[in-house]
């Protein structure tokens, strides 16, 4: 994947930027005022893996190119094994200048930007492990020429050239650098890259013809035809029409219909197929179904239009393609034209396309996706004066980085990002549960509830356009809450969706005011000695104890028969398992399971390391099935729902 770029003298960047796009995830947003820069960083990717135009800032307009030496120098994250022989060899060899750079290596001009280069470098490093990965920054010129940004230094040449060249030779000249042009052309082999821009027209982007489309699908039409039309069938009709020939020739005597040469000319291959694709596949559009019509993707809303582009995207590449592991998607602005109510699922979708692809970078100026996608990548990019800045936030550690960066900007960030990306989902939320046809929400604390909650309620999320999401603890409920409880009061009369905010009981309890609203409900599970079972009650009510994660409310004998899959993994750890032969329940986990306190304690520390919630989770629903009852809190919230 890329995990940064540098732009030289490109649209909307003067002189060189270094702009960091992620440190681990594939799911990569760039965010940031109209104007900033966001689509310079896809469309520059567009000139460099697709040969589009480029697109030159003014001053190189008014400079001449020469002296601004306009560049683009992606900086990819690549596995080792993807190269082999004199290709390693060179790879290797800027590898280990990008890993071993510092300020000292380049210039003074220079210095400011391989600071920032080094930075996010390093916080790369402490996210993946880079023994297995080469860290490449390789691109182009103008003038299509190989350049490495200010990577072409006094070590380069010595790597290249040995250390007794003369010390007076301090980079690399261009014919010096077309070493890499055989690295070059192997990454760009090896890798797709599908940009999508905003004022596109989406007929013309979704035609089967297109070479976006045939990226998408994995195969060209071409590929396609050659399966379906085999050598043999065209064969067969060269036959049949020289047999017709013939026959005519026959009863015309001394006429005959011939080519103008004495060669007898048969159709080709790709004669047929230029034909069929002309004939065949240039008429037909893409339609969408409307009840019992289907309507022309033109006939759409330009917001319609939008969404077709990355449902179309998403299918071919989770069901058609064989693998996206080589392709990248750039997008500009995806909620363009876009309702609010439908901005969520417009992100949802894109983070679920970048778990089938090498990577998704979009740009965007909806915030709502920060606070509530799992993993992922935002840059914030700023301007003070003339001088653009970059701030890369880990979506997995977001608010944390958010304080951070607001307290170290100095004022820096142009808005409160964490109170924006607030304000979008809630807007997002509110208004998508207004209308005939509503949206369903459940909003809890981490992923793994989302992956139990979304495997018991799975047949609702067409039925009831229910949406489960994820928001990162208590106190996030806690502020979401707030924000929604103030935007009902507004729209109360109107809402006919639910919204359903869970949360866990916690030992250190997040204690809050809730209303007894008839679409907002808010409720935390709570294991109930008394009852032995597991309720849902208000955030302020009884019981507040015993601690209970949704790992303690779940089906006990379903717990314990996916728990034991996991025990030759963590032998030391879960061995007491093989000793359990007492019957257990369909109770909640806590009180279907009569295990000692040291045993609880073992159990927590599974939960605890690695990434043992998620996989169980995962298992959990896998096994899941008619055998096992649906906790009795689970019915509750499917009784608000239905």
């Amino acid at each position: 994947m890329i995990v940064g770029t540098f732009l030289r003298y490109f649209k909307t960047y003067q002189g060189i930027n270094y702009i960091p796009i992620t440190d681990e995830d594939q799911f990569c947003g760039l965010v940031g005022n109209n104007g900033i820069g966001k689509s310079s960083v896809l469309e520059s990717l567009d000139t460099f893996f697709n040969s589009k135009p480029w697109n030159f800032n003014t001053v190189t307009k008014k400079s001449g190119k020469v002296s601004t030496k306009p560049q683009i120098v992606p900086v990819f994250l690549i596995d080792k094994d993807l190269f082999e022989g004199d290709v390693l060899a060179k790879a290797t060899m800027l590898n280990t200048i990008a890993m071993s750079i510092s300020e000292e290596d380049v210039s003074p001009s220079l210095k400011s930007h391989a600071r920032r280069f080094i930075e996010h470098r390093n916080q790369l490093s402490k996210k993946v492990n880079l023994e297995n990965f080469l860290l490449l920054p390789i691109g182009i010129d103008y003038k299509g020429d190989i350049s490495v940004s200010l990577f072409n230094n006094r070590s380069l040449v010595e790597a290249l050239l040995g250390v007794d060249v003369e010390t007076s030779k301090t980079s690399l000249d261009d014919s010096g650098l077309k070493e890499f042009v055989p690295l070059l052309r192997s990454l760009k082999e090896k890798i797709d890259y599908i940009y999508i821009p905003r004022e596109i027209d989406p007929e013309v982007f979704t035609k089967l013809e297109t070479n976006e489309i045939q990226i998408l699908m994995g195969e060209t039409l071409t590929q396609i035809l050659s399966k379906r039309v085999p050598p043999r069938q065209i064969s067969e009709i060269n036959n049949s029409l020289n047999s017709f020939l013939d026959t005519l020739s026959d009863e015309l005597e001394v006429y005959s219909y011939r080519t103008p040469t004495d060669r007898q000319q048969n159709l080709r291959k790709n004669d047929v197929y230029n034909l069929i694709i002309q004939a065949f596949f240039n008429i037909r559009k893409l339609h969408k179904k409307q009840g019992d019509n289907w309507l022309e993707i033109s006939a759409l809303s330009s917001g319609e239009k939008q969404k077709a582009i990355i449902d179309v995207a998403h299918s071919l590449l989770s069901k058609h393609r064989g693998s996206g592991s080589n392709l990248i998607i750039g997008v500009d602005e995806p909620e363009s034209s876009l309702h609010m109510s439908a901005c969520f699922d417009q992100f949802d979708s894109l983070y679920d396309i970048s778990r089938d692809c090498m990577q998704v970078i979009f740009s965007s100026h909806w915030y709502g996706f920060l606070p509530t996608i799992e993993s992922g990548s935002a840059t914030v990019i700023s301007k003070s004066e003339s001088t653009h800045m970059f701030d890369q936030i880990n979506l997995a550690g977001y608010r944390e980085q958010i304080k951070q960066l607001t307290a170290s900007s100095k004022g820096r960030l142009p808005y409160d990002i964490r109170l924006k990306s607030i304000n979008d989902f809630v807007q997002s939320v509110i208004t998508s549960t207004i209308g005939e046809n509503p949206f369903n929400w459940i909003i809890c604390e981490g992923s793994s509830e989302k992956i139990y909650l979304s495997g018991y309620f799975r047949e609702l999320l067409n039925i009831k356009r229910l949406r489960i999401v994820p928001v990162g603890g208590a106190r996030e409920i806690k502020r979401l809450y707030n924000h929604l409880s103030t935007s009902y009061e507004d729209f109360k009369d109107d809402i006919s969706g639910k919204i359903i905010l869970l949360s866990d009981t916690d030992s250190e309890l997040v204690r809050y005011e809730v209303s007894n609203y008839s679409n907002l409900i808010c409720k935390r599970m709570v294991n109930c000695s008394s009852d032995k079972i597991t309720k849902l009650v208000n955030i302020q009510a009884n019981p507040v104890s015993p601690a209970t994660e949704i790992e303690d409310a779940l089906n006990g004998r379903l717990f314990l028969a996916t728990l034991r899959t996991f025990s030759e993994e963590s032998l030391g750890l879960l061995s007491f398992l093989n000793d359990i032969t007492d019957e257990v329940t369909d109770k909640s986990t806590r009180f279907s399971l009569d295990l000692k306190t040291s045993q609880w304690d073992k159990i927590d520390d599974f939960f605890n390391s690695d990434n043992n919630k998620y996989l169980f989770a995962r298992r959990y629903i896998e096994k899941m099935n008619d055998d096992y009852e649906v906790p009795t809190w689970i019915l509750e919230i499917r009784g608000w729902l239905e």
